[in-house]
């Protein structure tokens, strides 16, 4: 009971508070009734699959009361229904309870056997326990082991007590398994009887068996209730009923008609998916089911599914794909997410042509890097086009003086450089602690020679489109300037590191390169276009005092929990904004992807009158905390709603959309949810086992972090002429000289220590101390 009346205490926070002030939405009129593509017109719904599956386990009473408390109103709740046996219903998630509840342990000797639907399947079920033992004995877990297992505590939810305690919400019972437990002389047909007894308004009845909805015919006349045909992932199963595959049913749709109001299909039904995770064309299932009068649904939404590249992991491009495309929108979604899902529906749909109504800055990290190889002309090019305010250079020198863009000072994750100069890897402790190809131990024509490679701090499932892989041209930061200025982009942000070596080891000026690219192009000279100055070294931002126009941004790379006012008006007095990683603003709670509290770095740098650009926000679910449904929209919200001035992102294309969102402003509207750190944990969890949990010391950020000594000369190192190559270029021209072949035999570089390795050492030593990229 007191989790209960948490949870309603965390509804109350979630829907009725209002947008702080300072986050600068813009206060707007209420929207024109939006017209959708549905078969009636009405906004799509969003159906909780078992409630808030994604987050808690499947079915129960905690996942069905935060799928009220986060989706917007009208979400439907799901509940398969499942029967023990004394013929009680219950909501359960799947027939086999081996994977859903602890039943293996529970109950070791109850291991059973069954034909189902003329296959065998091993485990435990529920019509092997009365309902006391299901009850009693029983708790649900996480079906989908990939997700937290931290809220495994609650019994299976019995149907009954699904109906009462949720009156208010629009309800969905699917019965899977009729003609199996019938053959067990136990009826769903007879327990929904019972159901409706209890509440005659259950809106949606589904099943994937055609003489289980022809029963329920009868039953629900007079009712609003709707008849739903659900059709499994599985194309070739064969439909109990009349033994046809669920294929050739699909193309009977006149004859479903006569038994349902709707189907219920697998997403690729309407939007098929290759094998190599591309999206195809799409069917006509939803024009021609509408063109009968039959709904469509469509289910096997979820924030971690491992989406088709088309979508830039970005799932709400998803949801919008189905709901808010010219030709169709189905009639509603099926979820593990229903927050995302809501916010799709209400906030996104639409929105395509709005104006922004959250200012905040977007600031890509290398360009759009996220669809694109980085820094190179391709990813710059989507980073406008996507609506980043400040494009990206992380400066990079070249052993003949040329200043150009790349993520990294280390070209083996960016670039093809492992291949052809494995021979030029070296060990530089003060840049990494692993081996390197350095972009100062080569020229301009050897990297020209190479291609961009496109990066990702996840690799397997989550790979980024292999079909760019490595697309793309490098750009020197002359070329990168001029871009900026012929497409009038609001802002240039300019990342300098490593400047002291440089000077001291390899005679390169890469602040003096910077300082005179910028005005070459004049962008010293002027205030229409912002230019941001960003670095780690304070030494660095001292080098560009002395214009006021340029923004100074300390780059905090340490993860930090906590500053003191006076190392806050430290960095003050060299930069005028910070760039905190966006896991420097939480602690976390045991380690288990959820936050727990704020850091106090924010509220630091703000009393300092310091700027907070918080980052690197990706689109990839695994870099996002569980708080926030693993949702980079969501993460972007709650960045914003709790004072980051910023947010610095691979793709600008997400952040910018959200900045569009109909929601923000419209108090008539869905609100999407301030999710304060440690929200979920709280409510969620016993108080105890919170209060229990003693945190580590907050790691301070101290002055020797980024306070470093003035820069070196920069030293006089003669170059070699590698055999004519663009030796004489220097950091002033603005043609990049020609590309040529890789060299035959490339030289190893004087002063750094080097080591010849084969192609497996150096990946793998490598990964080991590869560091996140900006």
């Amino acid at each position: 009971m007191i989790r209960h009346l948490l949870l309603v205490c965390l509804m109350i926070h979630c829907t009725v508070a209002d947008p702080k002030s300072g986050t600068g939405a813009v206060p707007v009129p209420p929207l024109p009734k939006q017209k959708w593509l549905t078969l009636h017109g009405d906004e799509p719904f969003v159906v909780a699959n078992g409630g808030f599956s994604g987050l808690y386990p499947p079915q129960t009473d905690i996942a069905f009361r935060q799928s009220i408390v986060f989706g917007k109103g009208g979400t439907v709740l799901l509940c398969d229904l499942h029967m023990s046996r004394d013929g009680h219903g219950f909501c359960l998630s799947q027939l086999n309870l081996q994977n859903t509840t602890n039943a293996a342990d529970a109950f070791p000797s109850r291991k059973k056997t069954y034909i189902v639907n003329g296959k065998e399947l091993q485990g435990w079920f529920a019509l092997d326990f009365t309902s006391d033992e299901m009850f009693d004995k029983l708790i649900v877990t996480q079906s989908i082991f990939s997700r937290t297992d931290l809220f495994d505590f609650s019994p299976p939810y019995p149907t009954d007590l699904f109906l009462e305690e949720n009156r208010k919400a629009i309800l969905w019972i699917n019965a899977e398994y009729a003609t199996f437990y019938n053959q067990h002389k136990l009826s769903l047909v007879d327990h929904i009887k019972q159901l409706l007894e209890i509440r005659k308004d259950i809106s949606y009845i589904s099943s994937p068996e055609i003489g289980f909805l022809k029963s329920m015919g009868p039953v629900v006349h007079g009712l609003k209730t709707k008849l739903m045909f659900k059709f499994p992932t599985d194309r070739n199963a064969l439909e109990p009923t009349t033994n046809e595959p669920y294929a050739s049913l699909l193309t009977k749709l006149s004859m479903i008609k006569t038994f349902a109001a709707g189907i219920v299909v697998p997403r690729e039904y309407i939007w098929p998916v290759s094998k190599a995770r591309y999206l195809e064309t799409s069917t006509n299932l939803v024009a021609d089911a509408h063109k009968q009068g039959i709904e469509v649904f469509a289910y096997g939404f979820a924030n971690d599914n491992f989406l088709p590249h088309n979508y830039s992991y970005d799932l709400q491009r998803e949801y919008l794909r189905f709901v808010d495309n010219s030709q169709f929108a189905v009639d509603g979604v099926v979820t593990d997410f229903p927050t995302s899902a809501s916010m799709a529906v209400a906030c996104l749909a639409g929105s395509k042509n709005a104006s922004r109504r959250v200012p905040t800055l977007i600031i890509s990290a290398n360009g759009a890097n996220g669809d694109y190889p980085g820094s190179t002309d391709l990813a710059y090019q989507k980073a406008v086009d996507d609506g980043a305010d400040i494009i990206d250079c992380s400066v990079q020198m070249t052993k003949d003086r040329v200043a150009f863009c790349l993520p990294s000072v280390d070209l083996i994750p960016t670039t093809t450089a492992a291949g052809p100069f494995m021979s030029r890897a070296a060990k530089v402790d003060s840049i990494q602690s692993s081996m390197g190809i350095f972009s100062f131990d080569l020229t301009w024509d050897e990297i020209l020679s190479l291609k961009p490679q496109m990066f990702s701090e996840f690799n397997g499932d989550m790979i980024r489109d292999p079909a760019r892989k490595n697309v793309g041209k490098f750009v020197t930061l002359s070329e990168f300037l001029e871009f900026a200025k012929a497409k009038a982009v609001p802002g240039v942000l300019i990342n300098v590191e490593n400047a002291a070596y440089l000077a001291a080891n390899k005679g390169l000026d890469i602040v003096g390169a910077v300082t005179t690219a910028l005005s070459n192009a004049t962008l010293d000279k002027q205030s229409t276009q912002k230019v941001l100055i960003m670095s780690g070294e304070s030494s660095v931002l001292d080098k560009f005092k002395d214009i006021p126009t340029y923004q100074k941004v300390l780059h905090i790379k340490k993860q930090v929990e906590f500053v003191t006012n006076e190392t806050a008006l430290e960095i003050k007095k060299h930069a005028d904004a910070v760039f905190l990683h966006k896991h420097s603003l939480y602690t976390q709670f045991r380690g288990e992807g959820f936050t727990l509290n704020f850091t106090n770095l924010i509220e630091r740098m703000h009393w300092a009158n310091i700027s907070v650009y918080a980052g690197t926000v990706l689109n990839e679910f695994q870099d996002i905390y569980m708080d926030y449904s693993s949702d980079p929209y969501m993460l972007i919200h709650n960045l914003i709603y709790y004072g980051a001035d910023g947010i610095i992102t691979q793709y600008p294309g997400t952040a910018n959309a959200y900045t569009r969102n109909l929601c923000t402003g419209n108090l008539e509207s869905y609100r999407i949810p301030n999710i304060k750190p440690g929200d979920v944990i709280k409510f969620a969890l016993d108080p105890k086992e919170v209060a229990e949990y003693k945190p580590p010391p907050p790691v301070h950020l101290e002055t020797k972090d980024f306070v470093t000594p003035p820069l070196p000369p920069v030293a006089a190192i003669s170059k070699d002429d590698d055999k004519g190559s663009a030796s004489k270029s220097t950091s002033n021209d603005t043609n990049a000289p020609s590309s040529s072949p890789p060299p035959e035999q490339a030289k190893a570089p004087n002063s750094a220590t080097v080591s010849t390795i084969n192609v497996v050492t150096l990946f793998f030593a490598t990964m080991l101390g590869l560091v996140t990229l900006l």
